[in-house]
């Protein structure tokens, strides 16, 4: 046995009580929920939007075999923007009220101005077992922009009228 592996030893028995510490430390840590799952906070273009753009209802439950997750969310935009990309974020709790975790939606449609939507999601996630309850809100959320470029599609005598539809010569360009 020579230097380097009472070297390596050495090195291995520093890591592995620094892990032990820091473990310890950790471990003995008054709220550990509040260490793993931080506050939620909405981002900037929400939180500018949440007077207007309201989550009206939300509802999320778990079935115990196989861990479906079935959501329904409804969305009131009373904003003059039509709204898109919304993420809802709700907190999982049991009987006592304690966090059990955190789930994300996104819903992609698009909601006009003025008008509302109520959307549905079924999809397999884990859930805790003991999660009986949930509080949901948006989190995130975009203004819809128009596209920049529109397409019209018109008839055929429209485009006969604009210079096109009709072609001259053969197909390929070949004149027999």
């Amino acid at each position: 046995m020579n230097s380097k592996f009472w070297g390596k030893i050495g090195i291995s028995t520093l890591i592995f009580g620094l892990f032990v510490l820091a473990f310890n430390t950790f471990n003995k840590s008054p709220d550990m929920t509040a260490l793993l799952l931080p506050p939620v906070q909405a981002s900037v273009t929400a939180q500018k939007l949440l007077d207007t753009v309201i989550l009206a209802h939300s509802e999320v439950a778990v079935q115990e075999k196989g861990h479906l997750t079935r959501a329904a969310f409804a969305i009131d935009n009373n904003s003059n923007h039509d709204i898109k990309n919304i993420e809802i974020l709700c907190t999982l709790m049991d009987n006592a009220g304690t966090e059990q975790g955190r789930e994300k939606w996104v819903i992609y449609d698009t909601i006009k101005a003025h008008a509302n939507g109520i959307f549905s999601s079924t999809s397999k996630k884990y859930v805790s077992d003991r999660a009986s309850a949930s509080q949901c809100q948006i989190v995130d959320m975009e203004r819809a922009q128009s596209p920049l470029i529109a397409i019209h599609r018109g008839n055929a005598a429209a485009a006969k009228s604009h210079g096109g539809g009709e072609t001259q010569g053969a197909p390929g360009g070949m004149h027999h």
